[in-house]
């Protein structure tokens, strides 16, 4: 594909990210009339799922940093027959007035923003009075020991691993901490727990292993063929942790989240 975000949708979406949407809005419960944004909403299932929820009754807008994300978020939508407005920009700068969205949802993104505390600043800017945040992110490694064991093979062999950042806000009183002091009140957090099963194992680990690379400074200066030496090189020794998960020819793997639930 030439868009990698396509892939992103085909494979990651329907296997993990859609049914972790689904439980985000159930938590989230958003009525007709509300106006609802979707921070960082890569191919926007979460805007896209809420939109098919709410129909005409509701005002729903998606905003991501990548351009390519939301080329594919647009197009899905437009095949989905649902009505999203989306934005291309950063968390840490909203392009919106103070007091546009009375819910605001945030699905294993907060983990990215670069800024965090001026990300949720602008966040609790654009919420209405009594309006709500609703986040999820990633509970910590010890939690997911498939990953952990792929970030230290990662580690070891090229001197970091993205993986520890994607999974940096998974303690809930420091997560509570950077809500409260960011403004947001009622702060509660629930943490919840989903077994996803993803098809072709070796292809599963193959794009693991270039997204959790693909912001090394050292895989950044090789060339496409030394790339891929070190992706077979991590996955030679991931071997027979993939297999330990693998049942059925699906790797199986149970997730766990925390829910954050907060007000303006």
């Amino acid at each position: 594909m030439s868009n990698p975000a396509e892939g992103y949708e085909s494979y990651m979406v329907p296997t993990l990210f859609g049914p972790w949407a689904t439980k985000l809005i159930e938590a989230a419960n958003p009525k007709g009339g509300e106006r609802v944004l979707d921070v960082g909403c890569g191919t926007g299932i979460v805007a896209r799922q809420v939109a098919a929820r709410l129909g005409e009754s509701g005002e729903i807008t998606g905003l991501d940093l990548s351009s390519s994300m939301l080329a594919v978020a647009r197009a899905t939508a437009a095949t989905e027959g649902v009505t999203v407005a989306w934005h291309e920009g950063s968390a840490e700068h909203l392009p919106f007035p103070e007091a546009s969205f009375d819910l605001v949802l945030c699905q294993f993104a907060l983990m990215f923003f670069v800024d965090r505390p001026a990300a949720l600043a602008e966040i609790h800017r654009v919420v209405a009075e009594d309006g709500r945040v609703l986040m999820s992110v990633w509970q910590s490694l010890d939690r997911h020991p498939f990953y952990k064991t792929l970030h230290e093979v990662i580690q070891r062999r090229l001197g970091m691993s993205a993986l520890q950042e994607i999974f940096s806000l998974g303690n809930t009183e420091k997560l509570r901490d950077l809500l409260a002091g960011s403004g947001f009140l009622g702060v509660e957090i629930e943490p919840i727990s989903m077994t996803a099963r993803f098809p072709n194992p070796d292809g599963f680990l193959a794009g693991e292993i270039e997204v959790d690379t693909a912001a090394i400074p050292s895989m950044q200066k090789l060339g496409a063929q030394a790339r891929q030496a070190i992706v077979a090189d991590v996955s030679a020794e991931m071997e027979s942790p993939l297999k330990e998960v693998t049942h059925d020819n699906h790797v199986v793997l149970q997730f766990h989240a925390l829910v954050a639930r907060a007000w303006r």
